[in-house]
């Protein structure tokens, strides 16, 4: 009989100990899924921080740019222009395709209007960059209009 009692407390001894482990190796398993998400995010983060640090560099570029674009008599302004695009491609960052484009207002900004076929871009005004499919800076842009004449004139 002793030894009956004594078998039947080792064995829910026996299924404590199995509950608990169950528990811990599940609560162990969430902890390690939760860490590898967490992981997944801050890798995430840091790259989208890196985005945006180069970002910030490159919009100081762009006046630079600009000012390049409007000075092409200047003697060498095509060495000096190729070094930033060689610094503009290093970084990730792209010239935002334009003209003859369709107008799309997630990467164009339209500042005007003119004859062509609707909604297509007729003319670039300042070019715009992206960055990781992140839009630094809008290409300005004249798109086109069709022009309709009034027979009732």
């Amino acid at each position: 009989m002793e030894e009956e009692k004594n078998v039947k407390e080792l064995e829910a001894k026996l299924a404590l100990a199995e509950k608990e482990r169950d528990e811990y190796l599940g609560g162990w398993k969430r902890a390690k899924a939760d860490l590898i998400n967490a992981k997944k995010e801050w890798t995430d983060q840091i790259k989208d921080l890196g985005d945006f640090a180069k970002i910030e560099i490159v919009k100081q570029f762009l006046p630079v740019m600009d000012a390049l674009e409007n000075a092409k008599e200047i003697e060498g302004w095509r060495e000096i222009k190729k070094l930033v695009y060689d610094v503009f491609n290093k970084s990730g960052v792209e010239e935002i395709e334009a003209l003859g484009k369709k107008f799309d207002p997630m990467y164009h900004e339209a500042v005007g209007e003119g004859a062509g076929n609707d909604n297509e871009i007729i003319e670039v005004l300042q070019k715009g960059y992206i960055i990781n499919r992140r839009v630094i800076r809008p290409a300005k842009v004249k798109i086109g209009k069709s022009i309709t004449f009034n027979k009732n004139i």
